[in-house]
C-alpha cells in the first residue's frame, strides 16, 4: 500500500511539474501568434480591390528544368521594368550582381543602354543571344517602356515581372530637374528662374502630347508600364481593367517610400540570401530646394493625376502583400536587415555620398547637366574580397551595365547610330 501512495504523490508531483512548463510554453510563444502593428502604416485604402494576389513563397519554389537557377535553387525568369527616378538604379544593382551571382543571361539593348526608349519595347531591340547552351535570356532590367508581349517573347515562362513606383509628387520633381535639358516640354525652361512653377503654370504652352520624347513630361510611370491613357479615362471602366491586368502582370511592384520592405518581399520572392539584398542608394541627386509650398504640390499631383491613380492603386496592393507576409515577421526581418546595411557602409564607405569631382573616374555616376548626381568613396586597405564586394555595390548604373555587356560578348557595347 506504501508503495501505491509513494506511485500517486511522484505522479502528482509531475503533474504540476507539467502543467508549470505548459504554461511557460504558452508565454514564450504569445509574442509569436499575437497580431503586432508595424510603425510603418499603410495609408488608406482608395479602391475596393478584387486583388487575387499570388503568394509570392508559391513562386519562387516553381522551378521548370533548363531556367536559370536563382537564389536557393528555384528556377524561373526574371523581368525587372526600371522605372526612372524611382529607386530602379539601386534594384538594378542589386540584380546585376545577382546576374554575376547566379551566372544569369542578361537581355541587354542592341545599342547603348536603353531599349530604344521612348518606343515600345520589342524584341528586336534585344542584343542576340550567343550560342551556347543557354536556350533563351534570364535577366532583362535595362530601362524601356513596357510591351508585355514582347517582354515574354524574351523571357519564357516562368518568369517573375517585377517594378518600383515612387510617389508621383517626388518621381515628376526628379524627373523635372534630371532632364530639363533633354525632355523637349521641359527644354525652354532651362534657363528660366522658376522653371517648375513656370511649366506647371502654362503646360500647354509646352507640353506636346504628340511627342513620344515628352513621354516623361506627364505621368511619367504610367508611360513606362506602357499605358496609353487621357485623364478622363480614369472614370471608365477602362483604366480600371489597365490596372487590374497590370497586377495580375506583376508579381511584386515595389513602393520606393518603403524600400526596404520592398526588398524583403523581393528576397521571398526570388529565394535570395538577405546578404545579396545589401545596397547603398544609387544615382541620387544633390537637392539644394524649398520645400514645395502646397498649392505647387496641387499642381504637380493634378497634373500627373493617372500616376497618382497608379500609384494608390499599387500601394494598397503592396500592404496586401505585406499581411499576407506577416507584420511581426516584417518587423523583425527589417531590424536585422537594417542591421546589416548599417555594417556593410561601415566597412565598405568613406562617409557619406559626395560630389563627382571627389570620386574616382570608375566610380563617378553620370551626369546630367542640370543636376549634381552624387557618388561614394571606397575605404581603403580593403581586402580582394571586400573590395571586389564593396565596388559592385556602389557601381554605377553605365559602369556596371557596360561591365556586364562586355563580360557576356567579350565586345564593347554598340552606341546608338548616328543619324
Amino acid at each position: 500500500m506504501s508503495c501505491f501512495w509513494l506511485s500517486f504523490a511522484i505522479w502528482k508531483r509531475r503533474s504540476w511539474v507539467v502543467a508549470f512548463l505548459f504554461f511557460l510554453l504558452l508565454l514564450l510563444l504569445r509574442p509569436l501568434v499575437r497580431h503586432e502593428s508595424l510603425t510603418i502604416n499603410p495609408r488608406a485604402k482608395p479602391f475596393h480591390l478584387r486583388q487575387q494576389t499570388t503568394p509570392t513563397r508559391s513562386i519562387a519554389k516553381q522551378g521548370r528544368s533548363g531556367q536559370a537557377s536563382v537564389g536557393k535553387g528555384w528556377t524561373f525568369n526574371i523581368l525587372f521594368l526600371k522605372t526612372h527616378k524611382t529607386g530602379s538604379s539601386t534594384v538594378q544593382n542589386i540584380l546585376f550582381r545577382a546576374a554575376e551571382r547566379h551566372n544569369l543571361t542578361v537581355a541587354f539593348p542592341r545599342y547603348s543602354y536603353q531599349f530604344a526608349y521612348p518606343e515600345r519595347f520589342s524584341r528586336d531591340f534585344v542584343e542576340d543571344l550567343l550560342p551556347g547552351p543557354t536556350a533563351h535570356f534570364t535577366l532583362l532590367c535595362s530601362h524601356m517602356r513596357l510591351d508585355v508581349g514582347e517582354v515574354r517573347a524574351v523571357l519564357p515562362p516562368p518568369a517573375v515581372f517585377l517594378t518600383i513606383l515612387r510617389d508621383p509628387v517626388q518621381t515628376f520633381l526628379s524627373v523635372f530637374h534630371y532632364y530639363q535639358n533633354i525632355v523637349p516640354a521641359f527644354q525652354p525652361l532651362a534657363n528660366h528662374s522658376r522653371p517648375l512653377l513656370a511649366f506647371l503654370e502654362a503646360t500647354g504652352r509646352y507640353y506636346n502630347a504628340q511627342d513620344a520624347s515628352n513621354g516623361l513630361a506627364r505621368n511619367p510611370m504610367t508611360f513606362d508600364l506602357g499605358l496609353n491613357m487621357t485623364q478622363e479615362a480614369t472614370q471608365s471602366g477602362q483604366w480600371a481593367r489597365e490596372l487590374e491586368t497590370l497586377n495580375q502582370t506583376f508579381q511584386l511592384v515595389m513602393i520606393a517610400e518603403y524600400f526596404d520592405e520592398s526588398l524583403l518581399l523581393v528576397r521571398e520572392l526570388l529565394g535570395l540570401d538577405m546578404e545579396e539584398l545589401v545596397y547603398v542608394r544609387l544615382n541620387i541627386r544633390h537637392k539644394e530646394e524649398e520645400p514645395l509650398a502646397k498649392e505647387l504640390v496641387k499642381k504637380i499631383q493634378a497634373w500627373n493625376w493617372l500616376d497618382v491613380q497608379l500609384y494608390r492603386f499599387f500601394q494598397s496592393i503592396f500592404w496586401h502583400k505585406v499581411e499576407r507576409y506577416g507584420y511581426v515577421r516584417m518587423k523583425q526581418e527589417l531590424v536585422t536587415f537594417r542591421a546589416l546595411l548599417q555594417e556593410t557602409a561601415g566597412r565598405c564607405l568613406v562617409g557619406e555620398p559626395v560630389g563627382p569631382e571627389t570620386v574616382p573616374d570608375e566610380l563617378r555616376p553620370w551626369q546630367p547637366r542640370s543636376v549634381t548626381i552624387l557618388g561614394y568613396r571606397l575605404r581603403p586597405n580593403l581586402t580582394t574580397d571586400q573590395y571586389r564586394g564593396c565596388f559592385r555595390m556602389v557601381l554605377p548604373e553605365l559602369q556596371y551595365h557596360a561591365y556586364l555587356y562586355y563580360r557576356q560578348y567579350r565586345r564593347d557595347m554598340r552606341p546608338l547610330p548616328t543619324p
